[in-house]
């Protein structure tokens, strides 16, 4: 991973922080269940270590939430737990409509995606939920008594046990088992449909200029592996690498994959200078994908999976 004030680092930052059944069920929506239906099969106390390695421990299911990332923000509308929120992180927690209407604690730090602490205190939640990252605000926010729970999921498996976690954390057990249960299966129809495809070369691009791709080990990594794309950037060293024009030339991928968050569309890709000779761009096969959908760790990331997977493979899904 490069380091954090990099500029991809921001905007992935931005992005994640300021900024998931089968097919004819269709996509995963964020609901609002009563509060009796979603704290069905929960615990209490529970004690659990988030993923920063801190234990938590709550008495009793908590009713005043704080996120601070989007993707925290669809899993809790997810579980049905929207009327507990009462502050985001910022406009990007835009999904559902609803989130748009919460109180918005960021906007603190050199790059605006830290919490505003005072805001923060002054709404008394009895539960911040969080992504990695920020351990000098997390440890104040500690210190003055406002439990900080950190999800901090690498992959779809690893984000199918987080939602299970949070479902534990806030009492809305039996509703984080049916959301789980939902996504595997769309997971499972997904990556079947694709089993019997040759894989499709493919880049995807994260930022320009500079150029910038994912690493094996990043999130839309994974997803691109489970939808059936040979990635360009399988083999690199980092998280966020950079990616040379020329070696893309000499590749010779068969699909190009803009995210959303680069901003450039599939005309304004083929004016860069060179792209012309790259044979997906040439071919005419330069794809935007929504990045909301791909880069979040929440409910909706088996949508994105079923765009990635539905755009290498359209045969498959005919």
């Amino acid at each position: 991973m490069r380091p954090f004030r990099s500029l991809v680092g921001v905007l992935v930052a931005l992005l994640l922080v300021a900024p998931a059944c089968a097919r004819s069920a269709g996509p995963i929506s964020a609901g609002t269940p009563s509060s009796s239906a979603t704290r069905a099969g929960a615990a209490f106390p529970v004690t659990i270590v988030d993923d920063d390695g801190v234990t938590l421990t709550l008495d009793a299911p908590p009713q005043r939430i704080v996120t601070f990332a989007p993707s925290a923000t669809e899993i809790l509308f997810a579980l049905g737990l929207g009327d507990a929120i009462v502050g985001v992180s910022g406009p990007y927690d835009d999904h559902p409509p609803a989130a748009k209407q919460i109180e918005q604690i960021g906007g603190a730090g050199e790059f605006g995606v830290e919490p505003n602490l005072e805001k923060v205190v002054s709404l008394q939640p009895d539960l911040l939920l969080t992504i990695s990252g920020g351990d000098q605000w997390k440890k104040r926010l500690r210190d003055v008594g406002v439990p900080v729970f950190t999800i901090d999921a690498t992959d779809l498996e690893d984000l199918l046990g987080d939602i299970g976690t949070v479902g534990r954390l806030t009492g809305a057990v039996d509703a984080a088992d049916e959301l789980v249960a939902e996504m595997r299966t769309e997971d499972q129809n997904i990556e079947q449909s694709v089993a019997g495809e040759p894989p499709v070369t493919c880049f995807f691009e994260v930022y320009y200029p500079p150029l910038t791709t994912v690493g094996p080990d990043t999130f839309i990594g994974d997803l691109l592996r489970r939808a059936g794309c040979a990635s360009l950037s399988e083999t690199a060293k980092s998280d966020y690498p950079e990616w040379s024009v020329e070696d893309l030339v000499r590749e010779s991928p068969q699909l190009y994959l803009v995210s959303s968050q680069s901003g450039a569309s599939p005309a304004a890709v083929a004016k860069r200078p060179g792209f012309d000779a790259i044979a997906a761009v040439a071919d005419g096969h330069v794809v935007p994908i929504d990045s909301d959908l791909v880069s979040r760790p929440g409910p909706r990331i088996v949508d994105g999976l079923r765009a990635l997977a539905e755009t290498l493979h359209p045969n498959a899904f005919a």
